[in-house]
């Protein structure tokens, strides 16, 4: 039907402009005269170009676009170029071209932005570049531009969506952590750590032959030089610090900055080489019990960047029991008795189990979820209250209650 009216709409605007060259010729014939012909000679021009323009190409139009930051966190700038661009010189007047955006959030959040007049003129290219301040996490499409082209008066208007699909992925955004251990221990748990991450690097004891994969920082250069053969430092093995973390799925007020906070978390204790495993609660949980490599790593701020609030969680059953082996930190806004009661018939062997709670110190829930906290405690559970500003110092309070 979106086919049909178009061709209808183009067509009575073509009728149109037939009309009104029709209406000036007939009236300069009866009416005779300077004036009469001088309005038609007049009008003669702009007619003909609108009949040019119902005939020109839009399909010959193509469009390229740029992510100028394709590595945006919530909250950030979003800055994304065009290029509009054509086969012919034809003179175009009045081109509106606008951004497609599947979410409508985004439309309202962009407003105006999203749209620019151009006078193309004799050119065959034109370049646009839009930004979108404090653009929201997630994963937001991209789905074309509509292109509309339009004669002096606007008697006739044609237009055309150019497919052009990107996916932007907004992740969370991440506050730098001052990383400090709960707890180490010597080569416990069920996940495994790559040497190259359980090694003392501040001592070595020894050299070997150098093999893929080592780091450069490990090379022997005195020994290189003496034989010209590469040799690698090596190292004592280090403890190591597992962590699993568990962030409450279920809506909340806070839900934004819980993300925040596991995603910092994760970033963090990632660049301090711990063992790290995560759980979103949800309908569905979902796991990423080994998180060690970039790669590892980059898929869990994916997950992060994209989920979503449930409703309601399968708080009951968390699939299976963890026997991990480290220390278990929950995340969230709303620490009721059925959320850590499940948590507790979850878990097995672990060393210990620190609740952060993000919160508003003006929350009039805060009294409530003070009941909660007491009743966490009582359990064996250490509970950090949190604020956003305070989330560089998480692990910091953490370590000390």
């Amino acid at each position: 039907m979106t086919t049909v009216r178009k061709m209808i709409d183009i067509s009575s605007r073509l009728l149109f402009v037939l009309f009104v060259l029709v209406s000036t010729f007939v009236f300069a014939m009866f009416q005779g005269g300077m004036v009469s012909w001088t309005i038609f000679y007049i009008i003669l021009p702009f007619i003909i170009y609108s009949l040019l323009l119902f005939f020109y190409p839009m399909s010959k139009m193509t469009v390229e676009r740029t992510i100028r930051t394709p590595h945006v966190q919530n909250g950030e700038k979003l800055i994304v170029s065009l290029s509009i661009k054509r086969k012919n010189r034809f003179p175009l007047l009045y081109t509106v071209v606008s951004e497609q955006w599947a979410e409508p959030e985004i439309v309202v959040l962009a407003g105006e932005k999203l749209k620019r007049l151009f006078v193309f003129g004799f050119r065959q290219e034109v370049e646009w570049e839009y930004e979108i301040e404090k653009i929201p996490r997630g994963e937001h499409i991209l789905q074309g531009v509509k292109v509309e082209i339009s004669d002096f008066f606007g008697w006739l208007r044609k237009t055309k969506f150019i497919e052009v699909e990107n996916m932007i992925l907004v992740y969370p955004k991440m506050t730098g952590i001052h990383y400090v251990p709960f707890n180490t221990q010597y080569d416990q748990g069920t996940m495994a750590s790559p040497l190259n991450i359980v090694k003392d690097t501040t001592m070595a004891t020894g050299v070997r032959n150098y093999q893929s994969g080592d780091r450069v920082t490990w090379i022997h250069w005195k020994s290189f030089a003496r034989t010209q053969t590469l040799m690698t430092k090596e190292f004592e093995d280090r403890r190591s610090q597992e962590l699993f973390i568990i962030m409450d799925g279920r809506e909340s007020k806070m839900f934004e900055e819980l993300v925040e906070l596991t995603a910092s978390i994760l970033k963090e204790a990632s660049n301090h080489q711990a063992d790290l495993a995560l759980m979103t609660t949800g309908p569905k949980p979902s796991l990423f019990p080994f998180i060690q490599s970039e790669e590892q790593l980059h898929m869990a701020l994916v997950h992060l960047a994209k989920i979503k609030p449930a409703n309601e969680a399968s708080l009951a059953d968390f699939g299976t029991t963890f026997q991990h082996g480290g220390s278990i930190v929950l995340i969230t806004g709303n620490p009721d008795g059925p959320f850590i009661q499940s948590v507790l018939l979850s878990v097995d062997n672990v060393e210990s189990i620190i609740c952060m709670v993000v919160v508003k110190r003006d929350d009039p829930a805060l009294q409530r979820i003070e009941e909660d906290i007491r009743l966490a405690k009582s359990k064996g559970i250490t509970v950090h209250l949190l604020e956003q500003k305070q989330f560089s110092d998480a692990f910091k309070e953490a370590v000390r209650l």
